[in-house]
């Protein structure tokens, strides 16, 4: 299965691993980059994995932050939509393709 980052979602994975390396280390921004990275693995062995949300898509909590992976499955391809902090306001990122 390919994966696929809206640019949106690209630059909040980017943002939040940099948030991660100034405010609590690099050690942490890569351990948070890990997970991310984990999370998407799990979702192409299980693609039906995550929590279905709104516009056939899935939102999967990424181990030990306040992160989500909301994604969507089209044909053979991972499409992730958001990298999505769960502080934000919900749905946020609706409108991705």
């Amino acid at each position: 299965m390919n994966v696929s980052f809206n640019p949106a979602a690209k630059q909040e994975f980017a943002e939040a691993a940099g948030w991660y390396a100034e405010k609590a280390g690099e050690r942490r921004a890569t351990n948070f980059r890990n997970e991310v990275m984990h999370s998407l693995k799990l979702i192409v062995e299980h693609p039906n994995l995550g929590s279905p949300t709104a516009g056939n898509t899935r939102s999967l909590v990424v181990h030990r932050y306040p992160y989500s992976v909301i994604y969507r499955i089209e044909e053979n391809n991972l499409r992730v939509l958001a990298i999505a902090n769960q502080s934000r306001r919900p749905g946020y990122w609706a409108g991705r393709r």
